[in-house]
């Protein structure tokens, strides 16, 4: 007789158990259920649009709207934002709320459009709230948009968010969605 998972093995399996197959089983499961919420979700691609979620090759359409609140409880390695009209995503109240909290959540928060004013607007929103943190980010290998700020902003003692914008050139949507707004949550550690 098989000898039955203990949580630490568990967890392991759920967290690398494929995001489509995870849910179907836990949403069959009322103990998991209870401890779903604590286990990461790997995913090899996340993107969140006014009206549809694709989670790795599954397409779930919606109507609700995602707030910016929503993304102080997500623990995903990546987000994505997108979309084809100007929009309004004010990113400064979540990083304001790192700063005072002093904990960053890891994440990589990616707002792809594909108008560069949309682009200059955000930055300059940047600048007016984190003005004194302009960096050149010279240890990033990424292609910024010349003439662009780019930020380093500290959270804590161990962890600072970079922000920066790009063009995409490799990217799923690359023709649609040509330029991105990285914002990225890096460990202090992890550079040395």
């Amino acid at each position: 007789m098989p000898l039955p998972l203990s949580y630490p093995g568990l967890r392991c399996v759920l967290e690398h158990l494929e995001a489509v197959k995870r849910a179907h089983i836990i949403g069959r499961s009322p103990c998991l259920q209870k401890i779903d919420k604590l286990i990461p979700l790997c995913l090899e691609n996340l993107y969140i649009e006014k009206t549809k979620l694709v989670i790795n090759k599954l397409w779930i359409t919606c109507l609700t709207a995602v707030t910016l609140d929503n993304l102080k409880n997500i623990y995903n390695k990546k987000v994505v934002f997108q979309s084809l009209y100007p929009f309004r995503i004010d990113i400064v109240p979540l990083i304001k709320y790192q700063i005072e909290t002093e904990k960053a959540t890891g994440t990589t928060l990616v707002i792809a459009v594909d108008d560069k004013r949309f682009i200059k607007k955000m930055l300059r929103k940047f600048k007016k709230a984190f003005g004194e943190y302009r960096s050149t980010l010279d240890g990033v290998n990424e292609r910024f948009i010349p003439g662009l700020p780019k930020f380093s902003i500290p959270i804590n003692n161990e962890s600072r968010i970079q922000v920066y914008a790009i063009e995409d050139e490799k990217g799923l949507f690359k023709e649609d969605f040509p330029y991105n707004i990285i914002v990225k949550s890096i460990s202090e550690i992890s550079r040395i």
